[in-house]
């Protein structure tokens, strides 16, 4: 190469000298190497990573093992009316009801149907009236038997003495041939008169005493019809016995039902079941009552362990697949939207649009549901969406409501609508400012009772920003989960997931070491055994080392900034923590 070279240059239209060839080539190796030297020192003063470290020692866990379970409700009842009737009204799907509790303190129950209550209404009047009537008769018949009866006893009782003194007078003289046959007889006569009509008294008041009891029960009888007529009338406005959500509606407003039939049906989300199967050897390793501990993934695929407890465990296996049940009850929990700044956002439950004027009442007038209307001091304002539109797909970005105040005309009528909204027709005071087709507007706003701010505090409120409320279950039936089945200790090295690094089908931890004043990263190979165990709620994974050796207890292991961590890296401890 060099005599390449050399006779390249020689040839040259420029004559070089060998001498002078020489020496610029000790000018080029020596420029080169000072910038491999220039590219190593730049290499050396990368700034050192941040790291976080974890001591390892060998310990004994649990061997852990993940089996998939499901997630199902724990009660589910399809509720229907006792009644007969016209459905008035039914709340929509996926709505939270509070149960019909008997209590004080209880919540107010949450309607969940209503049946035309009218004839039932009337039914409690009658049934009422009903009761009077008995009442009266019941009165009316202690009245004769207190009064009129005992009366016309003591009149028949004195006559009865009358005709018994004048019989014994005319007796006597009819003895002394003092008087004739025939006013003897009548006397006698008169006697028996008195004596019947005396018995004849007695045997009313006796007889009044028997209706006395048949109208006591006939003023029982009304008050139990009274009673069921007024459970019947309780019983138009439907209620679920537990609280729970409401997954599927059977029937709309204006549908006829009859009792049993099925309304809606209601579903517990707290607690919530998550069953898996296990072999007949391991069905008998949980007893009721022994807590596990359960893995949610959230929608950022990020696992979340909470703790549950065996509920049941099947006593005959499936007859496919010779396996048992195991059923845990697990803790239930809501999962709301937050965002930076919410402290002075307003609340929402929905948004509405505004050209619904065709399904209301099939005409092209503009209604708006009475909840959206609000008042800022003299006006009338519904709040209009500011970035959202009926007609554009929603971004991402526009979770949070940007709205701003629209004054509007509200007419006098108010249209019912499926039992469960009221419109009302509206004129804008500024058309302009409106598109009644692709416009959106929210529902009534409101602020949550720990705001410092409250429904007064529209007229200066600045903020113009509204947060649509949305609530989730972190767990729902039908979700997969990961349930942890703890085994036999076993000792090892147990490292978290997130110290773990795959590449290239490899498996690595870095260990942190000393080179002279220099921390620096260098990785180890190891191999990840199919024991695991749960630590503190997380998963550590057990692992050992490719060349033996080269874990040890007192080593420390990088598990923070693992996967930005390259080997001979500087790297900077910033913190650490011993192995469990």
């Amino acid at each position: 190469m060099k005599h390449s070279l050399q006779e390249k240059f020689c040839n040259a239209d420029v004559a070089i000298s060998p001498h002078r060839f020489t020496l610029l080539m000790i000018v080029i190796a020596t420029i080169a190497a000072g910038c491999a030297r220039t590219e190593e020192e730049a290499v050396r003063e990368k700034p050192a990573r941040p790291v976080s470290v974890m001591t390892l020692n060998q310990s004994k866990q649990l061997q852990r093992q993940l089996m998939t379970g499901s997630v199902a409700a724990w009660k589910t009842e399809q509720v229907g009316f006792e009644v007969t009737g016209r459905v008035d009204f039914v709340i929509e799907p996926n709505e939270e009801v509070q149960p019909l509790i008997l209590s004080k303190t209880a919540p107010d129950p949450t309607a969940i149907a209503k049946v035309d209550e009218e004839r039932f209404r009337i039914a409690v009047e009658t049934a009422r009236a009903d009761v009077q009537v008995a009442q009266r008769r019941l009165e009316a018949n202690q009245v004769t038997i207190e009064q009129q009866l005992p009366a016309a006893i003591s009149s028949a009782q004195a006559q009865l003495e009358l005709a018994q003194t004048e019989n014994d007078r005319t007796s006597r003289l009819s003895a002394q041939q003092a008087v004739s046959r025939s006013e003897y007889d009548n006397t006698k006569t008169s006697l028996s008169v008195a004596t019947s009509s005396l018995a004849s008294a007695k045997a009313q008041l006796a007889q009044a005493n028997a209706e006395q009891l048949a109208l006591q029960a006939q003023v029982l009888r009304a008050n139990h019809a009274l009673d069921e007529a007024e459970r019947n009338l309780r019983n138009t406005s439907l209620y679920s016995s537990f609280r729970g959500i409401v997954s599927e509606v059977h029937t709309v407003p204006g549908s006829y039902v009859s009792p049993g039939d099925p309304v809606v049906t209601v579903q517990m989300m707290d607690p919530m079941l998550v069953q898996f199967e296990v072999s007949a050897d391991d069905s008998r390793k949980y007893p009721k009552g022994d807590v596990l501990t359960v893995f949610v993934a959230d929608k950022n695929g990020q696992r979340h362990p909470v703790s549950g407890m065996v509920y049941t465990v099947d006593s005959v296996a499936d007859s496919n697949s010779r396996t048992y049940t195991v059923t845990l009850h697990v803790r239930n929990q809501k999962i709301e939207m937050r965002a930076d700044g919410e402290e002075t956002m307003a609340r929402t439950q929905g948004i509405f649009p505004l050209n619904i004027g065709p399904i209301v009442t099939g005409d092209k007038r503009s209604f708006v549901e009475q909840r959206c209307l609000h008042r800022i001091g003299d006006s009338t304002v519904v709040w209009k969406v500011a970035n959202r539109k009926w007609n554009e797909p929603t971004r991402p970005v526009d979770r949070i409501l940007q709205v701003e105040p629209v004054k509007v005309i509200c007419g006098d009528d108010v249209i019912p609508f499926l039992g469960q909204w009221k419109f009302v027709p509206v004129q804008f005071e500024n058309p302009s400012e409106i598109d009644v087709e692709n416009d959106l507007i929210t529902d009534q706003l409101f602020f949550p009772e720990d705001s410092a701010l409250s429904e007064s505090d529209f007229e200066t409120w600045t903020d113009r920003r509204v947060l649509l409320q949305q609530r989730d279950w972190m767990l729902r039936p039908g979700d997969v989960v990961q349930v942890a089945i703890n085994g036999d200790a076993v000792e090892g090295f147990y490292v978290p997931m997130k110290s773990i690094r795959n590449e290239s089908g490899r498996t690595y931890l870095h260990v942190v070491e000393t080179a002279g004043e220099e921390t620096i990263a260098r990785r180890v190979e190891v191999t990840v055994q199919n024991r695991n165990a749960v630590s503190d709620r997380s998963i550590q994974l057990k692992v050992l080392p490719v060349l033996e050796g080269e874990l040890h207890d007192g080593v420390q292991i990088v598990i923070g900034g693992s996967h930005y961590v390259k080997e001979g890296d500087r790297v900077r401890v910033v913190s650490g923590r011993e192995a469990n």
